[in-house]
């Protein structure tokens, strides 16, 4: 299995470019696992067929840890713009607890990318990472229970 595997992490390091537009994620949790982590492809048929390979690296390393997680991976283009915050606030009706007017929130998030977007109304405020890195799941349960 160990010649196999490394014939497959060989593949995808050949199929890779540091210039390359296209990378390989999870398509919930946009973490590239091994071995596309740090990856990057020239164009997206060299980045689909990274992607066949992880499949197949990934299936082999589960015969021997079956709790090896589960990744829907698939292809995204880079994007070389920033996202973007509109954000309007709106008097309401009628009057907070301490005295101050109601007001509504809207805030937009997007981006050029077809999955940079997100549209909020009177919704809590979340932080759900940093530094790059998704925070744990308590750590969004207090912003939620705290109302931010």
């Amino acid at each position: 299995m160990a010649d196999f595997l490394s014939s497959i992490r060989q593949q995808i390091a050949d199929l890779a470019r540091d210039d390359g537009d296209f990378y390989v994620a999870c398509a919930e949790t946009d973490d590239s696992p091994a071995p596309l982590t740090s990856r990057r492809f020239p164009s997206e048929a060299a980045a689909s067929e990274a992607a066949d390979l992880a499949r197949s690296y990934r299936d082999a390393l589960r015969e021997s840890d079956p709790d090896l997680p589960e990744h829907r991976l698939a292809v995204y283009e880079l994007s070389g713009e920033s996202l973007t915050l509109v954000s309007t606030r709106e008097r309401a009706a009628g009057q907070r607890r301490n005295g101050l007017p109601r007001s509504s929130r809207s805030v937009m998030l997007s981006g050029d990318g077809e999955r940079e977007w997100l549209r909020m109304d009177n919704a809590p405020l979340v932080h759900v990472r940093r530094d790059g890195e998704p925070l744990p799941d308590d750590a969004v349960e207090r912003q939620l229970d705290s109302k931010l």
